[in-house]
């Protein structure tokens, strides 16, 4: 896998921390507005089981669908222990995937085993999502970088947009980050690897072929880097304007959310 232009384990670690953090102050009953109908404890619960998983995969370099259906269910600890269950988790994850070389392979659910490097971006962009989700919840959303959050937008685009969708998509897309091309420092994590805009030419339940271009689609999606992140997770985080075609930008959206 290609380097990413922010790094993946530190950010694992830092937003980790300040979900976590967030959850402590907001109490367990807090609702969380980004995720219908959960509070804090199920974000924990979420979260934490999230980081276990991926930490058995990587830490037993499971290669195996099959060994994974032997693992036991993990049941929900009690109120009282779910935020040590997601402190342990994100504490084992983190070095999970620093003792275990990045080339490693591991089992992954896009239909092909990839390397440990694919696991530390996915728990970057996971972790970061929901880090903004409870960090939300009580007022102070988090901002995910310009660098990382246009790489997260690859991500989605590459493994998840075309999931669960029943129908094509009825056009073609231009996203627009308005903001990845902003000067800044050399180094820094807002220094974008991808660029901020795609062209997505098919989208169907088999798949996506998308550039990385400015072209005109049936519909353009525009804002910055977060809030075009965010939106495409189904999160308002701030504005994003829709050109053109919005019957087309609205099937995009909602084939893309994932239940």
């Amino acid at each position: 896998m290609a380097a990413l232009p922010f790094n993946a384990t530190e950010h694992i670690r830092i937003d980790g921390e300040q979900l976590v953090d967030a959850i402590l102050r907001a109490g367990l009953d807090t609702p969380v507005p980004s995720c219908e109908g959960w509070t804090m404890g199920d974000l924990a619960w979420h979260i934490g089981e999230t980081w276990e998983f991926w930490m058995t995969v990587v830490k037993d370099g499971i290669t195996d669908v099959e060994v994974l259906k032997q693992l036991p269910d993990l049941d929900r600890p009690a109120d009282d222990d779910l935020v040590d269950f997601a402190v342990a988790s994100h504490t084992g994850l983190l070095s999970a995937l620093t003792d275990t070389p990045p080339d490693t392979e591991v089992w992954t659910w896009t239909g092909a085993n990839r390397d440990a490097a694919w696991v530390r971006r996915r728990m970057a962009h996971e972790t970061a999502v929901h880090r903004w989700d409870a960090e939300a919840a009580v007022g102070d959303p988090y901002r995910v970088p310009i660098a990382m959050a246009a790489d997260g937008i690859e991500e989605f685009l590459q493994y998840f947009s075309w999931r669960g969708r029943d129908e094509p998509l009825g056009g073609t897309v231009h996203l627009h980050c308005t903001d990845t091309d902003r000067d800044v420092n050399t180094g820094s994590d807002d220094i974008s690897a991808v660029g901020g805009e795609w062209i997505i030419h098919r989208l169907d339940p088999d798949g996506i072929d998308f550039d990385h271009a400015h072209a005109k689609g049936d519909t353009a999606i525009r804002g910055e880097a977060n809030d075009l992140l965010l939106w495409l997770w189904g999160r308002d985080a701030g504005p994003v304007e829709i050109l053109g075609d919005t019957a087309v930008a609205e099937q995009f959206r909602a084939g893309s959310l994932l239940n």
